[in-house]
C-alpha cells in the first residue's frame, strides 16, 4: 500500500473513531454515569470529523462528487447512523426488564426510531450548515443557530410523534445541576438542549478555526494574510447563554432566611414488582406493607400527608368501583389522622372502562369525588396505538380510557388548603402537563410513578431527571412518589431536597417486616431544617435511600415541602407562553435552510454563467 493511501486510511480511521467518541460521550453524559459536564462538548469530536469527512468547506481542494469525497461521504452516514442507534440502545437498555422477553423488542425497537429520526438526520444536516472558513461572522452565526435550532426542534418533535417520547434530551444530562437549568423558567426545558448543543458547535467552530489559522500560518510565504479570521463571536455568545443560566440562579439564590416551610410529606416505597400485585397472596401483603409504612411515616417521621406511588394498591381492586377498598383507605387515613395523597385505580362497571388515576383521601371526609385520570398512557401497556392494533399489549392489563381534566386536586394538608397538580408515571416527561398544571392554579406538583418495570439500573434515575425540570419551569415544588425508587421532594430551584429514612436500631431501612414502626430520634436547626444525627451537619440533598445507598428498597422516608419567598404569586414566562423557543428553534433552521439554499442557488448561477 502507497504511503498516501496509508495516510488516508488512518485519517478516515481517525475520523470514524472520532464519532464514536461523540457517541461515547453522549451516552455517558446520562444516568448511570451522570458525567453531566461532558455534554458541553460530546459533539464536538463529530463536529470535527465533518469537517474532513464530508468536506462541506469550499476552501478545500478537492470536489464533493470525486470518489475519494463519495467515500468520506459514505463513511460519515454509516458511522453516524449506527452510533445513533447504538447510543440509544445504551440509554434504554433498562427496557429489557419491562415484562421480558417484550422488553427486548421495545430495546431493538424504540432506538432505533429515536435514533433514526430525531438523532441521525442531525447528523445528516451537520456537513452541509458548517460554516466556510472564509465566511462572515454574520454568516456563520445562522448556520450554527440554525444547526442548534434543528438539534432543539426534533427533540421538542419527539414529544409529539409516534405517540411522543421526550425521555432523555440533551438538557436532562444536567438534571444535578441546578445552576445550569435555571433558564427553563423562561424557555422551559428546549432552551437547556439548545445552549447545550450550541455550546458543543461554539467550541468546534473555535478550535477548527485556530487549527486553520496555525496551519496557515506554517504553510504560507512569510507576511501572507489569511481570508480569514480567528475571531469566533460565536464562541462567546455561547459562553454568555451559559452563564444566563447560572447567573439566573445567583440572582435568586436560595437562602435559609428565604425558606419558608410548608409541610412534611412522607415518602412511601413498597417495593412490589408491578406484575406480583395481580397474585391474590402477594396483593393482600400490599395492602398490609403499605398500612405498616404509612403509619412508619405518620408516626415515626411526623409526615402530614402520606404519598403513595400509582397504583399503590392492588390494580384488582380499584378505590373507586371497590366499596371494600374504598373503605379501607379511608379507615387508614382517619387512624393515623392525616391526608392521603395516592395513585389508584378508578372503574366504571356500566362502561367497563378503567382509569390509572391520583385520588386525595381527607382524614376528616374520606376519598375526594374528584380525581385526576392519566391524560397520557403508555403505549402497548395501557393501550394500543390504532396502528398497531395486531401488536397487542405489553403488560397484561385492560385498556385504558384516556383522562381529559387538567384540573388540580384540593387537599388540606397541616391546617391549609393545597391546589396539588397530579402526574403519573412518565407523565412528567411532558413539559406541557405540568405547565397546565401550574396554569391551572396548581401550587404543588405530585408525581406518582411504578417504577418497577424498569429494573434497578438507570431508568429511574433518567426519569427523575424530568421532575427537576417540571420543579424549575413552572417554579412549583414537585412530590415524587415512586414505588421503589426514585422518591423525593423537588424545590423551585429544581434541587432534591434532603430526605430522612426510617431506620431500625442497627441503622438500617425499615422495610415493614415488624408490625410496630421504631422510633426515631429528629435532631433540627433553629430554621427547622434536618441535621443528621451523626454528624450534626445540615442533611444533604438526596433522594429516599437506604444504608447502603440504593434507591431501590422498600420503606419509608419523609422530606420537608419549602416554598421561596422570591417566588411567590410568580407565574414563569414558559408558563405563560409555553414552547415558544421551541418554534424559534425551528425559526432558526428555517431561516439557516433559506439562506443556504439561496446562496447555493446564487453559486450555482454564477457557474453556468461563467460555463456559457
Amino acid at each position: 500500500m502507497e504511503l498516501g493511501a496509508k495516510k488516508k486510511l488512518l485519517r478516515r480511521a481517525a475520523a470514524a473513531l472520532a464519532v464514536a467518541l461523540t457517541f461515547i460521550f453522549y451516552v455517558a453524559a446520562f444516568p448511570p454515569f451522570d458525567a453531566a459536564e461532558i455534554a458541553f462538548v460530546f459533539a464536538v469530536p463529530a463536529i470535527l470529523a465533518a469537517r474532513y469527512l464530508c468536506r462541506p468547506n469550499a476552501d478545500t481542494r478537492f470536489s464533493d462528487s470525486t470518489p475519494e469525497a463519495k467515500t468520506n461521504r459514505k463513511i460519515w452516514i454509516w458511522t453516524t447512523f449506527a452510533g445513533s442507534y447504538a447510543a440509544w440502545i445504551a440509554v434504554l437498555i433498562w427496557l429489557r426488564h419491562v415484562y421480558p422477553p417484550a422488553g427486548w423488542a421495545a430495546v431493538a425497537f424504540l432506538p432505533f426510531v429515536i435514533g433514526v429520526f430525531f438523532i441521525f438526520p442531525w447528523f445528516l444536516a451537520l456537513p452541509r450548515f458548517l460554516p466556510k472558513l472564509s465566511e462572515s461572522a454574520s454568516a456563520r452565526l445562522l448556520k450554527l443557530l440554525g444547526l442548534a435550532g434543528l438539534w432543539t426542534g426534533l427533540e421538542w418533535l419527539r414529544s409529539w410523534i409516534f405517540t411522543g417520547f421526550p425521555w432523555a434530551l440533551l438538557a436532562h444530562t444536567q438534571w444535578q445541576r441546578p445552576a445550569v437549568i435555571q433558564s427553563a423558567e423562561y424557555g422551559g426545558v428546549w432552551i437547556v438542549s439548545f445552549t447545550l448543543i450550541f455550546v458543543n458547535l461554539a467550541v468546534a467552530e473555535y478550535f477548527y478555526r485556530l487549527y486553520a489559522f496555525q496551519r496557515f500560518k506554517t504553510r504560507s510565504p512569510f507576511g501572507a494574510r489569511p481570508k480569514f479570521s480567528r475571531f469566533c463571536p460565536e464562541f462567546y455568545l455561547a459562553l454568555l447563554m451559559t452563564v444566563f443560566g447560572i447567573w439566573l440562579y445567583v440572582l435568586n439564590i436560595p437562602t435559609p432566611a428565604n425558606e419558608s416551610k410548608a409541610f412534611r410529606a412522607g415518602l412511601v416505597q413498597t417495593d412490589f414488582a408491578g406484575i406480583l400485585k395481580w397474585n391474590d397472596t402477594l396483593a393482600k401483603d400490599n395492602l398490609e406493607i403499605i398500612a405498616r409504612l404509612s403509619e412508619g411515616a405518620r408516626k415515626s417521621l411526623k409526615a402530614d400527608v402520606i404519598l403513595w406511588p400509582e397504583a399503590a394498591t392492588p390494580p384488582r381492586w380499584p378505590v373507586l368501583g371497590t366499596p371494600e377498598m374504598k373503605m379501607w383507605v379511608e379507615n387508614l387515613s382517619h387512624r393515623l389522622n392525616a391526608p392521603i395523597l395516592m395513585g389508584n385505580m378508578a372503574y366504571f362497571y356500566e362502561e367497563k372502562a378503567a382509569q390509572n388515576a391520583v385520588f386525595a383521601v381527607s382524614e376528616k371526609t374520606g376519598l375526594g369525588k374528584d380525581f385526576y385520570a392519566k391524560r397520557r398512557l403508555v403505549p402497548f401497556g395501557e393501550y394500543i396505538p390504532f396502528w398497531a392494533k395486531f401488536i397487542g399489549k405489553v403488560v397484561p392489563v385492560g385498556d385504558m380510557k384516556r383522562g381529559e381534566r387538567s384540573t388540580p386536586l384540593n387537599l388540606e394538608i397541616a391546617g391549609k388548603n393545597y391546589k396539588i397538580g397530579p402526574m403519573i408515571c412518565y407523565e412528567d416527561i411532558f413539559p406541557s402537563l405540568g405547565r397546565e398544571m401550574a396554569a391551572n392554579g396548581a401550587q404543588i406538583l405530585f408525581v406518582c410513578t411504578n417504577d418497577s418495570w424498569y429494573g434497578r439500573e438507570s431508568g429511574a434515575w433518567q426519569h427523575a431527571a424530568n421532575s427537576a425540570f417540571q420543579a424549575v419551569s413552572t417554579r412549583l415544588p414537585l412530590m415524587r412518589s415512586s414505588n421503589n425508587g426514585l422518591s423525593t421532594v423537588f424545590d423551585q430551584y429544581g434541587r432534591m431536597r434532603p430526605c430522612r429514612t426510617l431506620e431500625n436500631p442497627d441503622g438500617t431501612a425499615w422495610n415493614a417486616s415488624t408490625p410496630t414502626p421504631p422510633t426515631q430520634l429528629e435532631i433540627s436547626d433553629n430554621s427547622g431544617r434536618m441535621l443528621d444525627i451523626r454528624t450534626l451537619a445540615p442533611r444533604r440533598p438526596a433522594p429516599m435511600e437506604n444504608e447502603k445507598g440504593s434507591i431501590y428498597f422498600r420503606g419509608t422516608a419523609c422530606a420537608d415541602v419549602v416554598f421561596y419567598k422570591n417566588f411567590d404569586g410568580k407565574t414563569t414566562f414558559y408558563v405563560r407562553y409555553g414552547d415558544w423557543f421551541a418554534a424559534l428553534s425551528w425559526a432558526f433552521f428555517a431561516i439557516a435552510a433559506a439562506s443556504d439554499g439561496f446562496k447555493r442557488l446564487r453559486d450555482r448561477k454564477k457557474k453556468l454563467e461563467v460555463l456559457y
